[in-house]
C-alpha cells in the first residue's frame, strides 16, 4: 500500500512540474489564426539602414494587446498611396507596386507581445519625386486574403520613381 501511495505521489509531482512547461510551450507556438487589424498596431517609418541607391520604409506590425497571437505571411497587397483623408483627393495610382522578390517563398511569422514583424517598401533613391502621400492603404499580409488598413505615411517623405517594391513580412 505504501508503494502505491508513493507511486501516486511521484506521478502527481511529475505531472504538476510538467504542466507549466507545457503551458509555456503552447503559448510560444505559432498561431494558425491570421492577424486582423484589431490585434495589430501598424505603422510606417523611414528605414535608416537602406542599401546604397535605395530608399526604404519599414511597415511595422506589433501586437495591440497582451493576448495577441496571430500569423502574417507574404507581402502586403492592394497597396495604394493617398494624399489627404481618403481616395477622393490626389493619389499615387500611377505608381506600380511589385514584389521585391517574386520567386521567394513566404514564411509565416507569428506576432505576439514583444515579437513584432515587419516588411519593407523599397524605391530608387535617385529617382525623381513622384508623389507626396499622407497615408498608405494596404491589405495585411495574411494567408487567404488580407484585411485593409490605412496607415499614416512619414510626414514630408515623398515616393520616388514609377514603382515601389514590397518585401515579404519577417520577424523584426
Amino acid at each position: 500500500m505504501n508503494k502505491t501511495i508513493a507511486g501516486v505521489s511521484i506521478a502527481a509531482l511529475l505531472t504538476a512540474a510538467t504542466l507549466p512547461l507545457l503551458a509555456a510551450t503552447a503559448s510560444a507556438n505559432p498561431s494558425d489564426k491570421p492577424c486582423d487589424p484589431s490585434g495589430l498596431v501598424v505603422s510606417v517609418t523611414k528605414d535608416p539602414t537602406s542599401a546604397a541607391g535605395q530608399q526604404a520604409y519599414i511597415v511595422h506590425y506589433a501586437a495591440a494587446g497582451p493576448h495577441t497571437n496571430c500569423s502574417l505571411q507574404g507581402a502586403p497587397t492592394a497597396v495604394t498611396f493617398t494624399k489627404g483623408s481618403g481616395h477622393s483627393e490626389a493619389d499615387g495610382s500611377n505608381i506600380q507596386v511589385v514584389p521585391d522578390d517574386p520567386y521567394s517563398v513566404p514564411v509565416p511569422v507569428n506576432v505576439q507581445p514583444g515579437k513584432p514583424a515587419e516588411s519593407r517598401i523599397l524605391m530608387a533613391s535617385q529617382a525623381p519625386v513622384t508623389f507626396q502621400p499622407s497615408v498608405v492603404n494596404l491589405n495585411l499580409p495574411v494567408a487567404g486574403g488580407g484585411y485593409s488598413v490605412t496607415v499614416a505615411w512619414p510626414a514630408g517623405l515623398p515616393l520616388r520613381g514609377d514603382h515601389v517594391e514590397l518585401t515579404n513580412v519577417s520577424a523584426a
